[in-house]
């Protein structure tokens, strides 16, 4: 699996010989890796094995939750706690210090939430998370259920706890990652499969600005930027990195489509990588962008 350069500096991103490394198998859709630094692991999700895994520093490999209500994407919140988006419970939750989970949202106006796909923290403490209805329209990936909401939206959650819809245009609102503070990239997994750019304001609007880029094969389901503004993004042919500005500077090839990624590891520079039935590493000379 060598590197693809599409332009040289993209093997600068890599120590010498870098390689991925699978650090797990016989999964059925790995997706929505997090590193937690207080516990000093990777959480990922096997959605359809309707469990949830850890990886930590030292090399430990062990089940997380068994059943884990079909959880999806995870992300870190301000204070360091756990967030996750269950397309089971149809909500997004909050781990505690001691392991319990809380609800955090789980409707909006009154009606159910649909199925909580992905989640990003935002500068300001707000979390914004996606809401198609995979886990509603595949018994594989949900408990199914009736769908509620007019629309799959993108919310945000404020600080103390407010709920809106700031972006109600989507298909199939997927991925999502804040490359500024002003900035939100948006995949969308449905019909027109393609990454997008919303102009975000200190009040929590935002505002189509364009699409952003595309990948192919595959689409974008899960990214990440780095500290640099790069963009790390899955598809189906592995993982692309691509400049702020959405132009391609190399691929690193898997034999399986990618669903998702995250920096993590004790200095952060671990690109960890969740595709289809296996769980992923390898090593590169940069860190996720930070907010906290």
């Amino acid at each position: 699996m060598t590197l693809h350069a599409a332009r040289p500096e993209f093997l600068d991103l890599f120590p010498d010989g870098a390689q991925p490394e699978q650090l797990g198998s016989g999964y059925t859709w790995t997706e929505g890796p997090a590193y937690v630094p207080s516990r000093g692991v990777v959480v990922f999700s096997d959605v359809r094995q309707n469990r949830t895994w850890s990886y930590s520093d030292s090399g430990e490999l062990r089940e997380e939750m068994n059943p884990s209500h079909h959880q999806n994407g995870h992300c870190v919140d301000a204070q360091g706690r756990l967030i996750a988006c269950s397309h089971g419970q149809r909500a997004l939750l909050r781990q505690e210090q001691g392991g319990s989970w809380t609800v955090l949202a789980d409707s909006f106006e009154g009606k159910k939430l649909s199925s909580p796909n992905d989640v990003a923290l935002h500068p300001d403490g707000s979390l914004w998370f996606t809401d198609p209805t995979y886990g509603i329209d595949k018994p594989e990936e949900g408990y199914g259920g009736t769908r509620e909401q007019a629309g799959n939206y993108v919310y945000r959650l404020a600080p103390d706890g407010t709920l809106t819809a700031p972006i109600r245009d989507r298909d199939k609102p997927n991925g999502l990652v804040f490359a500024s503070a002003d900035t939100l990239l948006l995949a969308d997994t449905g019909k027109d499969a393609a990454t997008y750019r919303y102009a975000v304001t200190p009040d929590g609007q935002a505002t189509l600005a364009g699409e952003h880029f595309r990948v192919s094969p595959g689409k974008t389901d899960g990214l990440r930027v780095d500290e640099a503004g790069r963009i790390w993004s899955s598809a189906g042919d592995g993982v692309h990195v691509l400049t702020h500005d959405g132009e391609e500077l190399g691929r690193i090839p898997f034999p399986e489509t990618v669903a998702n990624v995250c920096f993590g590891g004790p200095d952060g520079t671990t690109l960890y990588v969740t595709a289809t039935t296996g769980f992923w590493r390898i090593p590169t000379r940069t860190r996720a962008l930070a907010w906290r």
